[in-house]
């Protein structure tokens, strides 16, 4: 019989069907691990202390890319349990994503100001993810993204109510 591998696993590269919010911060924990831990060995291995590799352009831009596929199948998944469809995901991932870009670069180059009006838009944006992404349940039942994922597809409401 051949092995399934895990829902979170599995969410890393797909964009289609529905995450849960247990799913979803496991996946997304978990890839802000790793991605701090890549950080901090590719520093390292460069001679660089975690502040300065956090800040070195490169590397941070590097990394933003190497994650852009899994962090955005995370959150079209999730969007999806919300029933948003994934050009919502994607705009607010694209506005997070070029404000602190535009952020970094301002601040690097040593317009500190500008830097720091570009941080304090990027806060509506976190926020309004963190909430309705992080905190809100998912669609009750079916959606046009498929069946709810606290249903009977494998797992049993005993497990959904202990996660949720």
């Amino acid at each position: 019989m051949a092995r399934k591998t895990h829902p979170v696993i599995e969410g890393l590269f797909s964009f289609d069907g529905r995450f849960r919010r247990s799913e979803y911060w496991i996946a997304s924990i978990g890839l802000g691990v790793v991605r701090f831990v890549l950080l901090i060995a590719i520093g390292a291995a460069m001679g660089m202390g975690m502040a300065e590799a956090s800040t070195y352009m490169p590397l941070s831009l590097g990394l933003t890319l190497l994650f852009l596929w899994p962090s955005a199948a995370i959150a079209i998944k999730r969007g999806h349990d919300r029933n948003r469809p994934a050009w919502w995901t994607l705009t607010l991932m694209a506005a997070g994503l070029g404000l602190g870009q535009a952020g970094a670069v301002f601040n690097a180059a040593g317009d500190v100001m500008t830097a720091g009006v570009l941080g304090l838009l990027i806060i509506p944006v976190g926020l309004y993810m963190f909430i309705d992404y992080g905190l809100i349940d998912g669609t009750k039942g079916p959606n046009r993204y498929g069946a709810s994922p606290k249903g009977h597809g494998g797992r049993g409401d005993d497990v959904a109510k202990t996660f949720d």
